[in-house]
């Protein structure tokens, strides 16, 4: 059972504020519960970056964030990921309150966060790959990490969407209206990908690279990805009209919709993703920029407790 000490960072808006409503009384169960912790709290969007970083430098070593995937990217970002020898004393935990929580789907962790806290006690550290991605944002170039998925097109634009609106209606409902909001005005990319050496060209709704096998609140996107394999599971969206993704969707939260024959799938360390028209990027739901891209894999550089 790990003994370290939490360096706690609370999203307050997470959830659609259900965090901030919640963590009190989840505060003092967990220290009934006998865990250390020193609580810190976000006040903008990038925050959790900062005090990750502040964590660390404080000696924390295991750091846990409350809230969901958006907040578990700030997180990562604010990690030494490019630093390997550090790394091997840095642990990440995650309680999900937030609206996705998609990552901590492929552990199985509990959605309870009382249980979660509770095995992310146990300290199981489980070395797992992160992505990063060198992308375009307001002209200039950035480089940021992701540790679930990250996707181009439609799905930058949902997530855009999704990020600006209200957040009330559950992990689900909230994606499924945003997405059926992006679908009334979406055109398809005229898209050039190359994969470890590999090119492809053509029209494409998306292009989504996952490390995690969930996304966008539940979708079953990537069924075959492992989080340590040292592989990307690249989903390729082709030329999909409106009405096929309409009738398809629901074959995306079972995770049949790869044998779609406008749907591909392979496996690929390095992606870089051009397109004609403007195509925007997000990773963990948090729109971060747009093509072009260029995506790499860091294996098992991260000890999630899980």
């Amino acid at each position: 059972m790990s003994e370290h000490p939490w360096w706690v960072i609370v999203n307050p808006v997470a959830g659609n504020g259900r965090t901030g409503r919640r963590w009190g009384g989840l505060e003092a169960r967990l220290r009934v519960e006998g865990i250390r912790m020193e609580v810190v709290f976000t006040q903008e969007p990038g925050h959790a970056t900062l005090l990750a970083q502040q964590g660390l430098e404080a000696g924390f070593t295991t750091i846990v964030g409350v809230g969901g995937d958006g907040t578990l990217h700030e997180i990562l970002n604010g990690l030494p990921l490019e630093n390997p020898e550090r790394m091997r004393t840095i642990r990440l935990g995650m309680l999900p309150l937030g609206t996705g929580s998609d990552f901590v789907r492929t552990f199985g962790l509990p959605r309870d966060p009382i249980a979660a806290a509770l095995r992310v006690r146990e300290g199981r550290a489980c070395l797992v790959d992160v992505g990063q991605v060198t992308c375009q944002r307001a002209g200039e170039t950035i480089t940021r990490y992701f540790i679930n998925a990250a996707g181009l097109g439609f799905d930058g634009e949902v997530a855009d969407r999704t990020n600006r609106g209200i957040k009330a209606f559950g992990a689900i409902g909230t994606y499924l209206l945003y997405l059926f909001l992006t679908l009334i005005l979406y055109q398809n990319k005229t898209v050039t990908i190359r994969f470890d050496g590999e090119e492809r060209s053509g029209r494409m709704n998306s292009v989504l690279v996952c490390n995690g096998r969930y996304f966008g609140g539940g979708m079953f996107i990537a069924p075959r990805a492992e989080v340590d394999d040292g592989w990307f599971d690249v989903i390729l969206l082709g030329d999909l009209g409106k009405g096929e993704i309409v009738r398809n969707l629901h074959r995306v939260y079972r995770g049949t919709h790869l044998d779609h024959p406008k749907i591909t799938w392979q496996r690929a360390k390095e992606i870089h993703v051009e397109a004609k028209e403007r195509m925007f990027l997000q990773a963990e739901g948090e729109l971060i920029g747009e093509a072009p891209a260029t995506f790499r894999i860091l294996p098992r550089a991260l000890a999630f407790l899980a």
